[in-house]
This record gives structure tokens, C-alpha cells and sequence, in this order.
């Protein structure tokens, strides 16, 4: 084998995988590893794509040596990694608000492989795989979009065209005709495979960034201090605990966090409103104390009709 194949998507993904897959022979002399963003609770997509494909697909549940001809996914809620020639799944952060995410799977085999790999973005949302683009083209690999126009949700091909400079920007069906192209390709020098059981004590670790500044700003997960991480072009904030944003996915998050916080305090507010109500009309309450106890009701109902506009307007 002399290529690795990398294919990220998200909504829109396992239709266009399906597609894709479908058009590769069973005797392909390299590997698929696909990510594709899916909810984190136990799925099918296993089942769903090998009634796509001829190709053995692989749940990499446990630690798996990557071999031609086999498509590798991810297992629910794991990262899918490349580490020595073997296919891990790992808890990991999330990433861009993902796990698995394709910008760790993308970066790990770009770390591995090099100008060996091939990238491939698929229909999706945000922008989760552009900055895993810019790792396999910094190594030499190729990247591959469908066509923004394509796609049944445009944002993760176009993002890599703008950010990563693809090397080609396709329909579906033009895909399997070139990656047939590059994997037959005889310049390239074959790479080491693996021997079987050589991959149950593989671990991941993620080597720290060349260039790293502190923000102003906390993580929306954890609330861990964020560190600005430039890599080449690529800018994003990573928190000390490993989750990971780009910019745009970053916004969302922390949208998501500013909603969740308002709904604390809502729900502060109607638990304060409740307990004042209770005290004011408690017999054993002296006629002073009733008195602040209704003010203070009367002051969270306000408060909370002031939180509802702002609710409304999120």
C-alpha cells in the first residue's frame, strides 16, 4: 500500500460516504478511515456502510493495523486516530464541539503518513476538517473536497477551499475515479504495515503546539483558560484540558454556554421567586418581614420577565 484515505463529513456525510464507497472496488490497495459526525450514543453506521460497499468495514472498537482494502470508522462517542501504523478510537475532548472529529483524525494520520496521505471533505456543517486539511497539505497529502455546489450541506467543503486551498474541488461521483488515480501511483515509496496483535498497547498523545497564547477567554465545556494555537494559517483555541475550536465552532459553543447560563439563572430566579412567596404567607412570619419577603417575590418576577426577553432573543 502506498496511500492512506482520510474522508471527513458531517450533516449529509453518510449519504455521500455511501455514494462514495459504492464505487470502490473490493481489491483497493489502501485504507478509508472515515469520520463522520454522528450523535455520541451507540450507532449502526457500521451495518450501514458495509451494505454500501464490497470493502470489509471495521468498527475500530479496540486498537486495529490499518490494511488496504478495509474501511475503518469510528466507534460511538471515540475520536478515530492513526498512531504506527494501527487504528485507535480514543475518548479524547471534544473537538470543535465533535468526537469523534475529523481535524484529529486528519491531523494524527497527516503526523503518520505524510505525503502519503489523501484527505478527503465530504457534505457537512462548520468547520470541523479544515484545520486537519492544513495538516495533511503542509505534509505533502492531498486534499480533496466535494463540490460546495454538491454537497447536500456545503460549509465544511467550502471552509476547506477557503482556508486549506484544496488540491481538488469535485462532484461525488468524480471522487472514486482519482482516488483510484492516486492510490495507483508508483512514485510513492510502500508503507510499513503492521503485524497483528502489534497495536493493543498503542496510546495517543498530542505533541504540544510550536506557538501558544493565553486569551481572554474560558472554555465553554470546562471552563479552563484557552490557549490561542497558531499552526501555519490555522488559528485555534485549545483549553489545558484538550478541547479544541476554531473560531467559528468556538462562537457556537459559547452561544451554547451563554444560553445554558441565562436558563441557571431563570431558574435561580423562579426557585428565589417561589421560596419569598412561601415565607410572606407563612403564619409564623412577622408582618415586617412579610412585607420584604412580597418585595422580594414581587423583584424576581421582574427579573425573570427581563430574562425571558433575553431568552426570546438568543
Amino acid at each position: 500500500m502506498k496511500r492512506i484515505i482520510v474522508v471527513g463529513g458531517s450533516a449529509g456525510g453518510i449519504a455521500a460516504l455511501c455514494s462514495l464507497l459504492k464505487a470502490i472496488p473490493k481489491n483497493f490497495p489502501a485504507p478509508i478511515l472515515a469520520v463522520i459526525h454522528i450523535p455520541e450514543e451507540a450507532h449502526a453506521l457500521a451495518g450501514v456502510l458495509q451494505r454500501c460497499c464490497v470493502l470489509k468495514v471495521v468498527d475500530s472498537t479496540r486498537p486495529e493495523p490499518i490494511r488496504a482494502g478495509n474501511v475503518y470508522i469510528a466507534p460511538a462517542n471515540r475520536h478515530l486516530l492513526v498512531k504506527a501504523g494501527c487504528a485507535i478510537a480514543v475518548m479524547g475532548p471534544r473537538e470543535n464541539r465533535h468526537r469523534p472529529s475529523v481535524d484529529a483524525l486528519f491531523r494524527s494520520a497527516a503526523r503518520s503518513y505524510r505525503r502519503a496521505v489523501v484527505g478527503v471533505v465530504l457534505s457537512g456543517a462548520l468547520d470541523d476538517g479544515s484545520a486537519g486539511a492544513m495538516a495533511v497539505k503542509s505534509r505533502g497529502g492531498v486534499v480533496i473536497v466535494q463540490a460546495p455546489g454538491d454537497a447536500e450541506v456545503p460549509d465544511m467543503p467550502a471552509n476547506v477551499l477557503r482556508q486549506a486551498k484544496a488540491d481538488y474541488s469535485l462532484n461525488l461521483k468524480q471522487i472514486p475515479p482519482l482516488l483510484k488515480r492516486l492510490v495507483a501511483k508508483k512514485s510513492l515509496p510502500d508503507l510499513p504495515e503492521v503485524s497483528d496483535g502489534s497495536c493493543e498497547l498503542v496510546t495517543e498523545t498530542e505533541p504540544v503546539a510550536s506557538e501558544n497564547e493565553p486569551i481572554a477567554f474560558t472554555c465553554p465545556e470546562c471552563g479552563g483558560a484557552l490557549l490561542q494555537i497558531k499552526d501555519g494559517k490555522s488559528t485555534q483555541l485549545r483549553c489545558h484540558v484538550g478541547h479544541r475550536y476554531s473560531l467559528s465552532s468556538f462562537s457556537e459553543a459559547h452561544a451554547d454556554a451563554v444560553e445554558r447560563a441565562v436558563w441557571v439563572a431563570f431558574r435561580k430566579l423562579r426557585e428565589r421567586q417561589s421560596l419569598n412567596e412561601q415565607l410572606a404567607n407563612d403564619h409564623t412570619t412577622s408582618p415586617a418581614m412579610k412585607k420584604r419577603f412580597k418585595e422580594s417575590a414581587l423583584a424576581a418576577a421582574h427579573d425573570i420577565k427581563m430574562l425571558e426577553e433575553v431568552l426570546a432573543g438568543l
